[in-house]
């Protein structure tokens, strides 16, 4: 009992001062939409907005709950964080409990301290780190999934029972994030090599199939009778809902595009470089290093060597099935999306791997010096390499979110659009509760959109602006010149323009002022969150006409477009898009592909959002595609 307790109240300690150094977490996705589709469930926005946050905004809003709950309630900024580091912490624990069931035949003072090496080694993942303590869901998510494994590793009796609790777990796990689904399924190969497998078989399914329809099966009921698509807007390319693109997955970020990418992913997740499989530099050399020992492990099975040389300990069937189990997991999550986050079970998962092969392969005295090595090294590489937050870090302060928005725009509510990447919804709640949002990137300009637009307005009071972290205030309390233009380029498929003589701030004014902050504050080494990168400016929109040139020339332009994507159906996997304007040029973003058909110097190009990765497709003006390049040809 005392082992199991500091098993867990280590971690949760280590995890706690961790974030405090760290600083208070700002990334990406929280700003985008982690914050907002828990507001809008808790405050029934489903109708009231449209698209705020893009694609995201009809995420399973159930997982972010907690954060949500904790932060709207005014709870300290350092308290959520702390708090949530804990319940993250608990992973480290599961691994080390786990590492005990794969050092069971040892002493108990070797198969302590060979199991806190797997579980730190499990733990030594920049990924994770950057992670815990914040709004992510992948190290929340990850802890009922390892103790699933944990139910599915014991061999003692009732496993029809211990069957039905992993499925359960896994069940909620995939029902929050629907990617864990696969390593749900990996599940089955454990169950599948239990006593009884039949009763386990269906008990797992069974208590999996109850937790998910529990979950999930409300949200996905809401989905569908709006949209036509229990996933909306996932696999849209099966239910083929007007109201998204005609897309499967948004995985291509890190998805290998050849068996020789793939296969060469534990070698390349060893570089610094970023976006190799995390957006953020994450060295990781601990897939290579299991790869070399299970090469190593299979050469002396080939001699016909029923033990590892050397004095290694030998390989038992709990050690395959949980070797088989990593190995199924880790396929999936390379197959289906190679990105960091959504692999963070199986980066957790290696380190009790890693350390149960060593002990294979080597003697005792061998494996003491080998993992502590790999592991300093590990660690050494990642807090010299690797930033502790994914997106933006900053001090300590009472409040999570410092938005000060104008009293006026705090009582009277308006429609706001948005037209950045990034829709900031966020600020949904720090501006009147009647107001409604919606983004228009990506949006067709068409009757079906505009009827939208003015349901909203409708509702809302009549009064559209625009809101923007692009839009920054000059000194005569307008936004540049530059800027309103490319705003407009955006707003006018829509018959709007901005009104430059009609804006007002929302300032991030965080307040580091009372004893808790001062107190995080002087451990953390984060300095002060610039204003201008958090700070928001709305300004009033206009009715406005379209020039007729300017609309014959995207109709030009997307007609060549559409030549090239029926051209190249290898590449495009008959996903379109719509025809926006890019500064003098045009593009068009493609959500499942992750990448952007841009028109160049009279060019074509296909530019990957997140890689520096160009395909050149030929002139714009050939519109018999006689020269197809290479790659639509496959």
């Amino acid at each position: 009992m005392r082992a199991s307790l500091a098993a867990f109240g280590v971690p949760a300690l280590l995890c706690a001062l961790w974030v405090v150094w760290a600083g208070k977490d700002l990334n990406w996705d929280l700003l985008h939409y982690h914050y907002y589709v828990a507001h809008s469930l808790v405050e029934g926005r489903f109708l009231q907005d449209y698209f705020p946050a893009r694609a995201d905004s009809y995420a399973n809003p159930l997982g972010y709950l907690p954060f949500y709950l904790m932060v709207s309630a005014g709870w300290h900024s350092v308290v959520v964080s702390v708090l949530l580091a804990a319940v993250h912490g608990a992973n480290i624990g599961l691994l080390y409990l786990l590492s005990r069931r794969l050092f069971a035949r040892r002493p108990p003072r070797e198969r302590a301290v060979l199991s806190a090496l797997g579980a730190a080694l499990g733990a030594a993942s920049a990924v994770f780190w950057a992670t815990v303590g914040t709004s992510f869901l992948d190290p929340l998510l990850a802890a009922p999934m390892l103790a699933a494994v944990l139910f599915l590793a014991d061999a003692g009796p009732g496993a029809p029972r211990r069957a039905a609790m992993a499925g359960a777990l896994f069940g909620v796990a995939a029902a929050l994030k629907y990617s864990n689904a696969f390593f749900a399924l990996a599940g089955l190969a454990l169950v599948a090599t239990m006593p009884e497998r039949r009763r386990a078989l269906a008990g797992y399914a069974a208590a999996g199939a109850v937790a998910s329809l529990l979950l999930a099966g409300p949200w996905m009921a809401r989905l569908g009778g709006a949209f036509g698509n229990p996933f909306f807007p996932m696999l849209n390319g099966w239910f083929r809902s007007p109201e998204a693109p005609a897309f499967m997955l948004n995985t291509e970020r890190f998805l290998p595009q050849s068996l020789s990418e793939a296969l060469s992913l534990p070698l390349r997740m060893a570089s610094p470089q970023s976006f190799t499989y995390a957006e953020i530099s994450a060295p990781d050399f601990r897939f290579l290093a299991l790869a070399l020992a299970a090469l190593a492990l299979g050469l002396v099975g080939l001699r016909g060597a029923s033990r590892a040389p050397a004095g290694g300990a030998e390989v038992g069937s709990a050690d395959l099935r949980l070797f088989g189990f990593f190995l199924l997991c880790l396929a999936a999550w390379i197959a289906t999306s190679a990105n960091a986050r959504y692999g963070l079970f199986v980066l957790l998962l290696v380190g009790p791997c890693l350390a149960r092969a060593v002990e294979a392969l080597l003697p005792l005295r061998y494996t003491l010096l080998v993992l502590p090595l790999l592991l300093v090294a590990q660690i050494a590489t990642c807090a010299s390499i690797s930033p502790p937050r994914w997106f933006i870090a900053e001090q300590w302060s009472r409040e999570w979110f410092a938005f000060a928005a104008p009293e006026r725009w705090r009582n009277a509510p308006a429609l706001y659009l948005t037209t950045e990447p990034q829709a900031m919804s966020v600020v949904t709640p720090f501006l009147h509760r009647d107001s409604a949002f919606m983004n228009l990137q990506g949006r067709p300009g068409d009757a079906r959109t505009r009827e939208r637009i003015d349901a909203l307005l409708e509702r809302s009071g009549g009064r559209p602006r625009v809101l923007g972290r692009g839009l920054r205030l000059q000194a005569d309390g307008r936004p540049h010149p530059e800027v309103v233009g490319q705003y407009d380029a955006t707003l006018i498929r829509f018959g709007w323009r901005l009104d430059a003589a009609d804006c007002f701030a929302i300032p991030w004014r965080p307040d580091g002022s009372d004893t808790l902050s001062r107190l995080a504050n002087a451990v953390s080494t984060q300095p002060p969150t610039r204003e201008r990168a958090m700070s928001l400016t709305s300004c009033a929109l206009l009715r406005a006409d379209r020039d007729p040139r300017e609309a014959e020339e995207e109709l030009r332009v997307s007609a060549l477009l559409d030549d090239i994507e029926s051209h190249c159906p290898l590449l495009f996997r008959g996903q379109t898009a719509v025809t926006e304007r890019f500064g003098a040029e045009w593009s068009r973003s493609y959500p499942g592909l992750e990448a952007r058909l841009e028109t160049h110097g009279g060019r074509v190009v296909l530019v990957s959002w997140f890689k520096p990765r160009y395909i050149d497709l030929g002139p714009l003006d050939d519109g018999g595609r006689d020269r197809i390049p290479p790659v639509c040809r496959g």
